[in-house]
């Protein structure tokens, strides 16, 4: 009997607490969920702008409904600013007399993602055509602002600077910007390996550039069509020697080994292209710290917050460059150490020449 009633005490003690309401859900504010990244060298910039939703339903049911997602039209509008000076240390009005340039950026519908378990119609965008401010002036603060209407009160805005690019230089192909130094068709290198080792890289860095990634377009010859296979390199952000990067992205088994798996079930007869492209990408301080975030959400079993510098809401402002190419020839063939010879050894089907 002893033992009976201190059992009954905690059946009776675990039933009580089940009866106490939870409510796992914070009160509501609104929060606006804002994206945005900007690439000097392409001529739109775009922004996708939606609100975060709350509630006792699914997650897929809300991301289906669009008032739950989405603002309506006539409720906010978008606009970037361009500043030639340091930052406004308060709340600034769309209009102002040390104002740059701005733009009001127009609505448009355009198809989103591939089929998943998210709807994935039409999604609601917003852009503009800032021109040759975007390429000239790098060097310029940008500030994204959302309003809402017809108060004029800012819903969210942010601030970020852009990847910048470098005075154009002499070459022998032309006065280009010469971002990527080597391999380099102006300098006569090729791309290949040294057996069993890196290839090497070397690039100019840009100004507020923060992480650095090259890419490999690789192209080859399959019957009238030709291919290709992109493959990515580590990233970086420490630059060396005397100011530039010497980065070692690819090792010569990571690249074989991608161009193997890529081609494992190939029977055809193949031909190397005697060319590659040579991809740098660079992003931001801004976009480099959000990626970081996504990263490391979970520490010590602890959820933390992903980056974001968007004032009144979630999300990113920031920029990249991802059109910084080069094409260069690969090594020759002709000894057992190049590319060409390394391709045929795969057993993928190349055939000992170039096209």
């Amino acid at each position: 009997m002893k033992h009976i009633l201190p059992l009954l005490a905690g059946l009776l003690l675990l039933l009580s607490s089940c009866e106490a309401d939870f409510d796992p859900n914070a009160p509501w504010r609104e929060v606006p969920s804002v994206y945005c990244v900007v690439d000097p060298d392409e001529d739109t910039v775009w922004v996708r702008v939606q609100r975060c939703f709350q509630g006792q339903s699914n997650l897929y049911s809300y991301s289906a409904d669009p008032d739950s997602n989405y603002y309506r039209p006539a409720d906010i509008s978008v606009h970037l600013l361009a500043w030639d000076d340091a930052a406004p240390e308060s709340p600034t009005p769309i209009a102002s007399a040390t104002l740059a340039d701005r733009w009001e950026l127009a609505y448009t519908l355009r198809p989103g993602k591939p089929d998943g378990a998210f709807p994935s119609g039409l999604q609601p965008l917003y852009y503009c055509v800032p021109g040759p401010r975007l390429t000239a002036d790098t060097d310029c603060l940008f500030q994204l602002v959302i309003l809402r209407n017809p108060s004029g009160d800012t819903l969210a805005s942010a601030f970020t600077t852009l990847v910048g690019i470098l005075p154009p230089v002499a070459t022998s192909s032309g006065t280009i910007e010469q971002v990527i130094i080597n391999p380099s068709k102006t300098r006569a290198h090729e791309f290949g390996f040294i057996t069993g080792c890196y290839g090497f890289f070397e690039w100019n860095p840009l100004p507020r550039g923060r992480l650095y990634q090259p890419f490999v377009t690789f192209r080859y010859q399959k019957g009238s069509d030709t291919l290709q296979l992109t493959i990515p390199g580590a990233t970086t952000t420490t630059p060396s020697n005397g100011g530039h990067f010497v980065f070692k992205p690819f090792t010569e088994r990571l690249f074989l080994d991608k161009v193997r798996q890529h081609l494992a079930s190939n029977t055809d007869t193949l031909y190397n292209v005697n060319n590659v492209d040579i991809t740098l990408t660079v992003c931001n301080d801004d976009l480099y710290q959000y990626m970081q975030s996504q990263h490391r959400t979970i520490v010590g079993g602890q959820e933390l917050a992903s980056y974001t510098n968007i004032d009144g809401g979630v999300g990113i402002f920031a920029s990249r460059r991802t059109h910084i190419t080069v094409n260069v020839p690969c090594d020759s063939f002709g000894n057992p150490d190049n590319l060409p010879q390394r391709l045929v050894d795969l057993g993928v089907g190349f055939y000992g020449n170039f096209l």
